[in-house]
């Protein structure tokens, strides 16, 4: 009995010792956050490499959008177009293709055909094209110019480790030219891929207003691999708005992007 009890105590004082073991092994394991400025740098140098290959790619866009009302419901039935987005005189294109999932209709698909010969002669000119009404927020190196940025976890995002990173408009900086302005309307959460360095996913809330976007607009960016560039695979957007005094609107946007087909403008354009 007493051997037996022996024997007991060295099975929990074994099991003990093994548990502390593997606690130690675990907290060694865990990645150490790395310096918000050394991981928006990376990410910097990583977006230069990508934009330097100078791939370009054709893609489908399937764009769901609903109106909202003043207390936010819906105001009337969704719609949705879906675009391809094709290469026109060396420069990515967006040619309406579907509405609410129907082909085109035979007055609005010769508008589309005409208005796309339309920007191949602009391109071809080297004329201006229309403005449309949009905002600026910048890349990874504008969170190192503007804002206060702190590593505030680790997360898996669609499989891939990252580090979450929380950037906040420097306080009483002024901007110098209207693409500061609009940056600094929004903070930002930024998930950047511990692998590659690039951000693969992007929250920007909006604090303040810009060009038409009031505060509590929310852009949110998905980004997937191709190749070896990370490119846009969903948009979702909650937009409130006011185009004028006493003019406000809200409408929720969700995009999806797929069907990427890298093309080589080297090879006259031929898909890949």
């Amino acid at each position: 009995m007493v051997l037996t009890r022996q024997r007991e105590k060295g099975y929990f004082t074994l099991r003990i010792g093994l548990t502390a073991a593997l606690s130690a092994c675990a907290l060694a394991a865990q990645s150490v956050p790395p310096a918000p400025a050394d991981l928006i740098a990376r990410a910097i140098a990583a977006q230069n490499a990508q934009t330097a290959r100078g791939w370009k790619y054709t893609y489908r866009e399937d764009h769901e959008q609903q109106q909202l009302d003043k207390n936010g419901k819906p105001d009337g039935p969704p719609s949705s177009k879906t675009f391809d987005h094709i290469m026109l005189e060396g420069e990515n294109y967006s040619k309406l293709i579907l509405i609410d999932g129907k082909p085109l209709d035979a007055k609005t698909q010769k508008k589309v055909d005409a208005e796309l010969e339309k920007t191949r002669t602009e391109r071809r000119g080297n004329h201006l094209l229309s403005l449309h009404r949009t905002v600026s927020l910048g890349g990874p190196d504008v969170l190192a110019r503007l804002f206060d940025n702190k590593v505030t976890s680790e997360e898996t995002i669609s499989g891939h480790k990252t580090w979450r990173v929380e950037s906040e408009p420097k306080s009483g900086y002024n901007p110098v030219n209207k693409g500061e302005e609009e940056a600094l309307a929004a903070r930002r959460v930024s998930w950047f891929d511990q692998e590659d360095g690039l951000a693969i996913k992007e929250t920007n809330i909006f604090v303040r207003a810009t060009n038409s976007f009031q505060p509590g607009t929310i852009f949110e960016f998905d980004y997937m691999k191709v190749g070896d560039d990370w490119v846009l695979a969903d948009a979702v957007m909650h937009v409130e708005s006011k185009m004028m005094p006493g003019v406000h609107g809200r409408v929720e946007s969700h995009q999806r992007y797929s069907e990427y087909k890298r093309f080589s403008v080297d090879s006259a354009l031929t898909a890949q």
